[in-house]
């Protein structure tokens, strides 16, 4: 279950990146314009025929570094066995997380069908964090809605978590990730055993 759930959520928040692209970019540099910016460059990334798909893996894997703190995601997805795991495997898991993500988004790029999106908002959630809401309407079906959860470190925008109808992709994640942990007396390791093997194919 929560394996199609994070792959849908994973989907649905590719389509979104394709939509925020047909808004208008803004000079200034505010938390919602960061998602539309970062939105404008993924659909030129989806809409070039000349790129192939081990380039286009990359630039995704660029723009993931550049919109997204992916460390940060990766010890929040861990949890409480990051606390747990040795230096060593918090390295080569940050590592492996970032592959993971970037291979399972580049594997939907696809998933845009003529959905509209509509931004509804931005909400200061504390003093250096905002969530960004939007609204996906569908051709076809309800509409979807997708809060980005956008952190400000000193002037440096980065997205942490993302939010489909309200399910959490870092919290989805963690619930996968801790249950094969859990399955395997909590040890880290299997862990890495099974990114190892996914990234790999």
């Amino acid at each position: 279950m929560a394996r199609f759930a994070y792959s849908r959520l994973l989907a649905v928040l590719l389509m979104t990146f394709a939509l925020l692209a047909t808004m208008p970019t803004m000079a200034a540099e505010t938390p919602k314009q960061m998602v539309e910016r970062l939105g404008g460059t993924a659909v030129m990334i989806l809409a070039d025929p000349a790129v192939d798909p081990e380039k286009r893996t990359q630039k995704f894997a660029d723009l993931f570094a550049r919109g997204f703190d992916l460390p940060l995601v990766a010890r929040i997805v861990l949890g409480r066995y990051w606390r747990t795991a040795t230096p060593e495997q918090q390295t080569e898991y940050v590592r492996l997380f970032e592959d993971y993500v970037i291979r399972t988004y580049a594997a939907r790029l696809n998933s845009y069908a003529g959905q509209t999106l509509r931004i509804t908002g931005a909400n200061p959630i504390s003093d250096s964090e905002t969530m960004v809401s939007s609204v996906i309407e569908q051709p076809q079906g309800e509409p979807v809605k997708v809060d980005w959860r956008v952190l400000d470190r000193g002037g440096e925008l980065k997205i942490v978590d993302v939010l489909v109808e309200g399910v959490s992709m870092a919290i989805s994640q963690r619930s996968e990730f801790g249950s094969v942990i859990a399955q395997n007396g909590g040890d880290v390791e299997a862990l890495l055993v099974r990114l190892r093997a996914q990234n790999s194919k």
